[in-house]
C-alpha cells in the first residue's frame, strides 16, 4: 500500500511447499474437559479445534497474529457452519484439514475438513472472514489484493453458501449471561466459542439426552465486551431446529441455527 510506510502482503500459496502448505493438517486427542456428560465432544469444543487449526496455519502463511498486530489488521469471524456427520468421543483422535477456500463479496472463505483416526470424512466446516484495518475500524476488501490465495484446484469442503439467518419472530427472555473477564479474547471482546455456549444453553438438557447437534450456523453480528449482561432466546422453528439470539438492550450480537438429531 505505496505511502503509508505499511507492508503490502502478497500470499500466493505454493502447493508441496515445507513452510507454507496449501492444505494445513492438525490433529487433535479429545480431553476430558471437551465432552459432555455422555462423553461425547462438544460441538463448541469443536469449533475451537477448528479456529485452532486456522490460527496455526495463517501463522505459517506468514499473516498470524505477530504480523497483523504490526501491520494494523486482525480477523474477524463473521459467519461460520459445521457439519458433523458421526459422535467423536472422549479418548479418540480427530484430523482437522483446512485451507482458504474462496472469496465472496468482502469476506475470505476457509474450508475444514474432520477425519477420523482411520481417514474417514465424519464432517466438514466453513467459515466467513473479514479481513479488518484496525486503525480505520473498516474491511479490507479481498478485491485489493492485500491478500492472494491460489485455491481454484481444490474443491470445496463445505458445498453451499452462508447468508444472512432469519431473525427469530419470538424474542423471549430466557437466559442471561454477564461477560467475565476470562471470556475475553486477543481483541479484547467475548471469544467466539462463548457465543456458542451461551446459544446452546437454551436448549432443554432432557432433549440433549436423546439428541446431538449435527449442524450449527452462526452469524456474529455485534461485540460483546466486558460487562456486558447477554440475553438469550431461542425459538423452535420446525422439529429439530433451533433459532437462537444472544442481545445485549435491544442489539442482537449473535444468531446461530442448530439442527439436531436422534443419537
Amino acid at each position: 500500500m505505496p505511502g503509508d510506510g505499511r507492508q503490502r502482503i502478497q500470499m500466493v500459496i505454493k502447493v508441496g511447499s515445507n513452510t507454507s502448505p496449501k492444505i494445513y493438517t492438525e490433529i487433535f486427542k479429545i480431553h476430558t474437559y471437551e465432552v459432555d456428560l455422555h462423553n461425547r465432544l462438544t460441538i463448541q469444543s469443536l469449533a475451537q479445534f477448528l479456529q485452532e487449526a486456522a490460527s496455526n496455519h495463517a501463522a505459517l502463511l506468514g499473516f498470524g497474529v505477530e504480523f497483523l498486530l504490526k501491520n494494523n489488521r486482525t480477523w474477524v469471524l463473521s459467519r461460520m457452519a459445521i457439519k458433523i456427520d458421526n459422535l467423536i468421543s472422549l479418548g479418540e483422535t480427530i484430523t482437522i484439514k483446512t485451507w482458504p477456500a474462496d472469496t465472496e463479496k468482502l469476506f475470505y472463505i476457509r474450508d475444514f475438513q474432520i477425519e477420523n483416526s482411520k481417514g474417514g470424512v465424519i464432517g466438514n466446516a466453513t467459515s466467513y472472514w473479514i479481513f479488518l484495518d484496525t486503525e480505520k475500524r473498516r474491511p479490507v476488501h479481498p478485491a485489493k489484493g492485500e491478500l492472494v490465495f491460489n485455491y481454484d484446484d481444490i474443491p470445496r469442503a463445505y458445498i453451499g453458501s452462508l447468508g444472512k439467518l432469519p431473525a427469530p419472530k419470538i424474542v423471549s427472555h430466557l437466559k442471561e449471561f454477564n461477560v467475565r473477564y476470562s471470556d475475553l479474547d486477543l481483541n479484547i471482546h467475548v471469544n467466539n466459542i462463548r457465543y456458542i455456549e451461551w446459544g446452546l444453553e437454551g436448549i432443554d438438557p432432557a432433549y440433549k439426552e436423546s439428541h446431538l447437534p449435527g449442524t450449527i450456523e452462526i452469524n456474529f453480528l455485534n461485540e460483546a465486551k466486558y460487562g456486558d449482561e447477554v440475553g438469550l432466546s431461542i425459538e423452535e422453528i420446525s422439529a429439530g431446529t433451533f433459532l437462537h439470539s444472544l442481545f445485549i438492550d435491544n442489539t442482537e450480537i449473535c444468531r446461530i441455527k442448530s439442527v439436531w438429531k436422534n443419537i
